[in-house]
């Protein structure tokens, strides 16, 4: 497994941070995703052999949300 953070701008409450952590868990590959409203960002334990970082925008920016860098 590996773990990446990502900063995700526009998360304000917590159903905002509810929403990243069930778009991103709902891929495969993902074990965990972990948000952070306060740091606006989410770390995500990925298993490198069916996902990488590339993948999380999709599903990050369809739950309204926008992936920086």
């Amino acid at each position: 497994m590996e773990t990446t953070t990502l900063m995700v701008q526009g998360m304000t409450c917590k159903g905002c941070v509810d929403a990243v952590k069930r778009a991103l868990e709902g891929l495969p590959g993902v074990k965990a995703a972990d948000p952070s409203l306060e740091k606006g960002s989410v770390a995500v334990e990925y298993d490198p052999k069916e996902t990488s970082p590339s993948n999380f925008r999709a599903p990050i920016e369809a739950a309204g949300f926008e992936l920086i860098g």
